[in-house]
């Protein structure tokens, strides 16, 4: 295979002898001096069709988390009949090593819909909970049963939806309230907001998932709307985008927002702003 760029010394895009590009891992594979030609031998793991966004998380995720995700994004493409995104070994591995961090620092957040999911997706969290048994033993940690659920849910987001929903009246709304919402962003903290980085990619699906919850009625039911008002006091201005926000979101739907789904809104305004530009 020849090496089109290095992204770091372990991680390389090639082509392969067919034309297809490929993103390549393997030990030393992207180092400077080394050749442009990669034999086969070198290579660990390869991942096709992946979005540029999620490659920044190769220089961000610890190989071992990375190599795992993998290895349940298999799982689940063997176990599951829907097409899946590929790349679900990137998404999967961003929120394990978040899950991860979290456990370590001994910071518990209880998982909404967890009863919903297992009963809706009886394969999907099958799968989790394997992940799950996975995690706490090769990583050293004891993690609470109800992260299963939050796993079960990145293998159900990355089911690849059919074009005609793309299409729909509905998502074109979506993504219209999307970007008002990053506007209100940019207008009140001052940032330019990178719309083609990947922690935007994980703002935006929140988002779309948010007003998904909203329009069907079936809002988050946990007990993490006290973190509400200690978020406020720390990030009073993440606090006025979020009233706006909610504000656009009783205009459109006629439905208030809970303090629950505020507090996820400003976590991830938060990562947002984070990998912004002032």
């Amino acid at each position: 295979m020849k090496i089109l760029k290095r992204i770091n010394n372990n991680t390389v895009i090639c082509v392969n002898a067919k034309g297809r590009e490929l993103v390549a891992l393997g030990r030393g594979i992207g180092f400077p001096n080394s050749p442009d030609e990669l034999t086969l031998d070198r290579v660990e793991r390869t991942f096709y069709g992946v979005d540029a966004r999620y490659l920044a998380l190769l220089d961000e995720i610890d190989p071992q988390v990375m190599e795992f995700s993998a290895q349940i994004a298999d799982i689940a493409r063997s176990n599951i009949s829907r097409e899946l995104s590929p790349n679900l070994p990137f998404t999967m591995a961003d929120h394990v090593a978040f899950a991860i961090k979290r456990c370590r620092e001994h910071m518990f957040v209880q998982m909404p819909l967890s009863y919903d999911v297992q009963q809706m997706y009886p394969i999907e969290y099958k799968i989790a909970k394997f992940a799950l048994e996975g995690i706490n033993r090769g990583f050293n940690i004891k993690m609470p049963p109800g992260e299963a659920s939050g796993i079960a849910l990145c293998i159900v987001n990355s089911v690849v939806a059919s074009s005609s929903k793309a299409k729909s009246n509905t998502v074109r709304k979506d993504d219209a309230m999307l970007e008002k919402f990053t506007k209100i962003i940019e207008s009140e903290l001052g940032v330019c907001v990178d719309r083609d980085g990947f922690d935007f990619c994980r703002y935006a699906t929140h988002v779309r998932y948010l007003l998904e919850r909203v329009q069907t009625g079936e809002p988050l039911n946990t007990d993490n709307g006290a973190l509400y008002g200690p978020l406020c006091e720390q990030h009073p201005d993440v606090a006025v985008c979020v009233d706006r926000m909610a504000a656009l979101i009783a205009e459109r739907f006629g439905a208030a927002l809970a303090d629950e789904e505020k507090v996820y809104l400003m976590l991830h305004v938060n990562r947002v702003c984070a990998g912004s530009r002032p």
